[in-house]
C-alpha cells in the first residue's frame, strides 16, 4: 500500500474486513490516524499497515497486555490478549451490538503473551493456538503447565486452515512445509510467541532444517494481515498465515494444516453476566453466520467449553 493515495473510510473497512461502524469506533479510540478534509475522512495507507502490524503509532512500543484492560468506552467491558484473528473483530462487533452492550479491547501479542498475561490478571481472555508435540494437541498442554494451580476453563473459538500466502498465481509453486528451505524464497514469519512461530518451529526442529538457512526467518509480523500485507506489497515471497487474510489481501492461498483457536479465561470470570453473555454471543447462528462468509474457518466447535476446572 505504500506510495498509495490516501483511503476513503469504506476502503479501509473493507481491507480491515470490518463494518464502517467499527472501522470508526477504531478512529474515535485514536487506534487509526486519520485527516479530515471537508466532512470526508482520509487515511494514509502507511497508518493502515501500522494498524495491521500491530503498531498503530510510530514511536510507540506495539500495544501489550498491560494496556488490554484499558477501555475508554463507558459500561460493560472485557479485555482480550492473545493471538490475532479476523474473528476477534467479529467477535468484538458482535459484543457492541449485544444487549446490554459490551466493549471488547483487544491486544495482539501473541498466544504464549496471552497465557501470561491472563496468569497476571492483565486481561480476562487469552486467545491461543499453540501446538504441543508431545501430544500432538493444541492449547490444553500450555494451559495446564502456564496456569498450574489456576482454575481456567478453555472455549473453542473457530477452527481454522493455516497455510502459504503467496502472491496471485503461486509464481514460485509453494505446496509443502518443506518448500520453506527453496532457494531464493523470501521468507516473513511471525514474532516470537505467536502459535504459528511455535508450529513452524516445531515443524523446522522435527525436518532437521535450521533458522538461519531460512532468508527472512527473522524478519517477523504479529499479525496475520501484517504478514499478508508484506507479500502483497512485493516485500515477501510467502509467509505463515489463515485463509481468511489471503482473500482480504487478494492473494492465493495454499492450505497446509488445520488447527484449534481457544480461548482461556480464569474461573472469576466464568462468574460473571459478561461470560455468559459472550457465551450466548459464541453460540449464536448470526455469528456462526458471520463466521462462514469469511474463508477457512470451521464453527462445529465454537463455544463448546472444552475443560473446565475449578477450586
Amino acid at each position: 500500500m505504500h506510495g498509495n493515495p490516501p483511503l476513503t473510510a469504506e476502503e479501509a473497512a473493507r481491507i480491515l474486513k470490518i463494518s464502517k461502524y467499527t472501522f470508526y469506533e477504531l478512529v474515535k479510540r485514536g487506534e487509526i490516524p486519520v485527516q479530515r478534509v471537508g466532512r470526508q475522512m482520509r487515511i494514509d495507507p502507511d497508518a493502515l499497515d501500522r494498524y495491521l502490524s500491530g503498531n498503530p503509532n510510530p514511536g510507540l512500543p506495539e500495544r501489550t497486555a498491560e494496556t488490554a484492560n484499558v477501555s475508554p468506552a463507558a459500561g460493560p467491558a472485557l479485555s482480550f490478549t492473545g493471538s490475532h484473528d479476523p474473528v476477534i473483530d467479529l467477535l468484538r462487533e458482535f459484543m457492541q451490538h449485544s444487549v446490554p452492550p459490551v466493549a471488547l479491547s483487544a491486544s495482539y501479542t501473541g498466544s504464549m503473551e496471552g497465557l501470561i498475561a491472563l496468569y497476571k490478571r492483565q486481561t480476562d481472555f487469552a486467545g491461543i493456538h499453540l501446538w504441543d508435540d508431545s501430544s500432538e494437541d493444541y492449547n490444553l498442554p500450555f494451559v495446564r503447565y502456564v496456569l498450574a494451580g489456576e482454575p481456567a476453563t478453555v472455549i473453542n473459538l473457530v477452527q481454522r486452515i493455516q497455510g502459504w500466502l503467496v502472491p496471485p498465481g503461486n509464481p514460485l509453486r509453494l505446496g509443502a512445509w518443506n518448500d520453506i528451505a527453496k532457494p531464493g524464497l523470501r521468507f516473513i514469519n511471525r514474532q516470537k510467541g505467536s502459535g504459528t512461530r511455535v508450529r513452524l518451529d516445531a515443524f523446522l526442529r522435527k525436518a532437521g532444517i535450521s533458522p538461519a538457512s531460512i532468508n527472512g526467518y527473522e524478519r517477523e509480523e504479529t499479525t496475520h494481515f501484517g504478514v499478508a500485507c508484506r507479500v502483497a506489497n512485493a516485500e515477501a515471497d510467502a509467509g505463515l498465515g489463515v485463509q481468511s487474510a489471503a482473500a482480504t489481501f487478494g492473494l492465493d492461498f495454499v492450505p497446509l494444516f488445520h488447527e484449534r483457536y481457544d480461548i482461556v479465561c480464569l474461573q472469576e470470570t466464568t462468574r460473571t453476566p459478561l461470560y455468559q453473555q459472550l457465551l450466548s454471543v459464541l453460540r449464536s447462528a448470526p455469528f456462526h453466520h458471520a463466521v462462514h462468509s469469511q474463508a477457512g474457518y470451521d464453527t462445529s466447535l465454537t463455544g463448546k467449553i472444552l475443560t473446565q476446572s475449578s477450586k
